[in-house]
C-alpha cells in the first residue's frame, strides 16, 4: 500500500515543526542556568525553624485546654493569625479577643483589637486530627484496655477543639511539657514544601479513676491471675502521680501550620511517678535548653574561643613541665654514675664547655682531690637516688 503524499510545504518541515521563516524563541528555552536557579527560586522557602515553634506550642495547647474553648467561643473574620502575633500578644498579657465594629466606613467585621486563639495560629483552617472516642476515663484507660481504642476524626479548627477538649479531660490538668529528647523532633521535608514529622512527649497528670476488679484482675478459665501487660497498672488508685509516653505524628503545610495530628500512645503502659522525681526532670530539660540557646550566641562563641587559647597554653605548658622533668632526672642520673666512678660532673656548665674541660682558673690537682672527696662522702647518697 503506497504511503500518502507528505502535505503542502512538509518538505521544507513546515508540517512537522516551525514554519518556513519562523525564528526560535531562546527565551522559552530552558537552558542549564535556569535549571539550576529556576527551580530552586520557585519552591516555598524552608520553614523548619517554624515547624519546630508549632511543636512547642501544640505542647503548650494540650497542656492549657482553655485555649481550645477560647477558640470554640471566636468569631471567625478579620486579619489572619500567626504565631508572631499570638507570641507579642502572651508577652503583653492580653487575654481576651474580641472585634471593634465599624470599619473604615462603618462596615461589619471590623478591626480586630487582639490576634486570635492559639489553635487559629497552630491548625491550618482545614485540619484534620484523629483523637480516642472515649467520653470517659474508665472507658479508655479501663474497657478499651482489652478491646482496643475507638478512634474519632474532626476536620476544622471549632471541630478539632471539641475533640481536644474532650481527650484532654480524661487527663486533667495534664503537663505535656516533657519533650523527650533525644530523640526530639524529626522533621522531613516532602515535595511541595510540606513537613512530617514525629515526636514524643510524656504527659503527667493525677490519676483519678478506680476501676472494679473485674478490669484490673482479669482470671484465666482455671481461675488464675494472667500475666499480661496491664498488670503494672494494676496497683494505680486515685490521687497517684502518673505517666504515658504519646508518640506525635503530624503533618505541616509549606506555612509551618498543621494539617494533621494522630497521637500514638499505650493505654496499658500508664506508670506511677514521683513529684520529685518530674521537678527534677522538668529543671534538667530548662537547663538543657538554655544551654542550647547559650550555646548559639555570640558570647558563646568567644567563650570557645578563649577556652581554645586557654587548652593551647595548657598545653604548652605542660610540654615544658615535662621536659624540665625529663631534664631534671636525666641530671640525677648523671650525678650517680659519676658517684660511682668517683668522676664529679658539672650538669650546669654541659652548655659552655665539655664534660672533661677544667673550670676556668683552677688547678688540676685541687679539681682531682676535691673530686675524691666528693665520692667518698656523697657516694652513697647519689648512688641511692
Amino acid at each position: 500500500m503506497p504511503l500518502p503524499a507528505p502535505a503542502s510545504g512538509a518538505g521544507d518541515g513546515a508540517a512537522y515543526g516551525l514554519a518556513a521563516g519562523q525564528a526560535i524563541d531562546a527565551s522559552t528555552m530552558m537552558t542549564p542556568d535556569a535549571l539550576a536557579g529556576g527551580i530552586g527560586s520557585r519552591l516555598p522557602p524552608d520553614a523548619a525553624e517554624t515547624v519546630h515553634e508549632m511543636h512547642l506550642a501544640l505542647m503548650y495547647l494540650l497542656s492549657n485546654p482553655q485555649e481550645f474553648n477560647k477558640a470554640l467561643t471566636f468569631e471567625v473574620g478579620g486579619s489572619g493569625a500567626s504565631m508572631q502575633d499570638w507570641n507579642a500578644d502572651f508577652d503583653d498579657n492580653a487575654t481576651d479577643v474580641s472585634f471593634q465594629p465599624g470599619g473604615p466606613d462603618g462596615a461589619a467585621g471590623g478591626i480586630m483589637s487582639a490576634p486570635p486563639p492559639l489553635p487559629y495560629a497552630v491548625f491550618s483552617d482545614d485540619a484534620e486530627v484523629v483523637l480516642p472516642q472515649a467520653h470517659t476515663a474508665n472507658q479508655l484507660f479501663g474497657l478499651e484496655r482489652e478491646s482496643g481504642i475507638e478512634l474519632e476524626a474532626a476536620c476544622g479548627i471549632q471541630a478539632l477543639s471539641q475533640l481536644f477538649l474532650r481527650w484532654l479531660a480524661l487527663m486533667p490538668e495534664g503537663d505535656h511539657m516533657n519533650i523527650i529528647d533525644p530523640p526530639g523532633l524529626t522533621v522531613m521535608r516532602i515535595a511541595g514544601g510540606r513537613y512530617r514529622c514525629t515526636a514524643a512527649h510524656r504527659v503527667v497528670w493525677t490519676w483519678n479513676s478506680e476501676f472494679p476488679r473485674l478490669f484490673t484482675q482479669p482470671t484465666t478459665e482455671d481461675g488464675s491471675a494472667p500475666s499480661s501487660p496491664a498488670s503494672a497498672m494494676d496497683g494505680l488508685h486515685m490521687g497517684d502521680l502518673v505517666t504515658m509516653t504519646i508518640v506525635d505524628v503530624f503533618e505541616t503545610d509549606t506555612d509551618g501550620r498543621l494539617l494533621s495530628y494522630c497521637p500514638t500512645f499505650d493505654n496499658r503502659n500508664i506508670k506511677k511517678t514521683m513529684k520529685t522525681a518530674e521537678q527534677l526532670r522538668k529543671g534538667g530539660s530548662k537547663v538543657v535548653a538554655v544551654a542550647k540557646v547559650v550555646a548559639k550566641s555570640d558570647a558563646a562563641a568567644r567563650f570557645n574561643s578563649a577556652a581554645i587559647l586557654v587548652t593551647r597554653l595548657s598545653l604548652k605548658a605542660a610540654v615544658q613541665v615535662k621536659d624540665s622533668v625529663v631534664k631534671r632526672i636525666d641530671d640525677e642520673m648523671q650525678k650517680a654514675a659519676a658517684a660511682k666512678k668517683g668522676i664529679p660532673i658539672d650538669v650546669n656548665r654541659g652548655e659552655s664547655g665539655s664534660e672533661g674541660d677544667s673550670p676556668a682558673g683552677g688547678d688540676k690537682g685541687t679539681e682531682e682531690k676535691s673530686a675524691e672527696n666528693f665520692g667518698e662522702q656523697d657516694g652513697g647518697k647519689l648512688a641511692s637516688c
